[in-house]
């Protein structure tokens, strides 16, 4: 019995041939990425990956080499990050961290409540989770806002994110925020953010659970 498509799957593959659509040369320039004739490559949160020029494909080298990435939150980032943005000169960075919610023009969003589940599990492991963001690429940085701890991500090489965490205690249950830099919106649509900072911490969290 065939296995039944899921939404997810459909959507990366309508987004593939979204993305064939785009003038690569231009993305390549736009972005100062490497490229040949069959593919065009980029670091996605530390790992090597590279798209298909034929078929629009996204593949990630993993330690027994190149594999296919159908990974939704992954494939419709990369994808994002690549086309969102018009134009053949990459937005500029403002410096200026924010917020997801920062970004909604109505209503209010509380990101905590997308992070809680993942405070939570880091909290009783604060080492692990400082050297699975050091695997995961991430650099240390000083506390923003009394934190116990601050890593700077390079999602690709030329747009970052930072986490900040604290830990619980007797009053107050652990925290975790994603922060954002201001102009985010020129890179990716607010959707994507929830994308990216979902497989952020799901990567996180594999790495964590590999060194238990």
């Amino acid at each position: 019995m065939t296995k039944p498509v899921s939404n997810y799957d459909l959507q990366v593959d309508m987004a593939k041939e979204i993305f064939l659509q785009y003038d690569q040369e231009q993305l390549i320039r736009k972005y100062q990425l490497r490229a040949d004739d069959r593919w065009i490559y980029m670091t996605y949160l530390n790992t090597p990956c590279r798209i298909s020029r034929v078929t629009g494909v996204v593949e990630e080298y993993r330690t027994d080499g190149w594999r296919i990435c159908r990974e939704f939150s992954t494939v419709m980032t990369v994808y994002d990050l690549l086309c969102y943005h018009q134009g053949s000169s990459a937005p500029a960075l403002f410096g200026q961290w924010c917020t997801a919610g920062t970004f909604v023009v109505t209503g209010v969003t509380k990101t905590e409540d997308f992070t809680r589940k993942y405070a939570k599990a880091f909290d009783s492991q604060p080492e692990r989770l400082k050297a699975a963001c050091e695997a995961l690429g991430g650099t240390p940085q000083s506390p923003l806002a009394g934190e116990d701890m601050t890593y700077r991500f390079a999602v690709t090489p030329f747009f970052p994110v930072v986490l900040q965490f604290w830990a619980g205690d007797e009053e107050f249950p652990p925290k975790l925020l994603i922060l954002w830099d201001r102009n985010t919106p020129a890179f990716l649509h607010y959707e994507t953010t929830f994308y990216l900072q979902g497989d952020l911490l799901d990567r996180l969290q594999s790495i964590m659970n590999e060194y238990s």
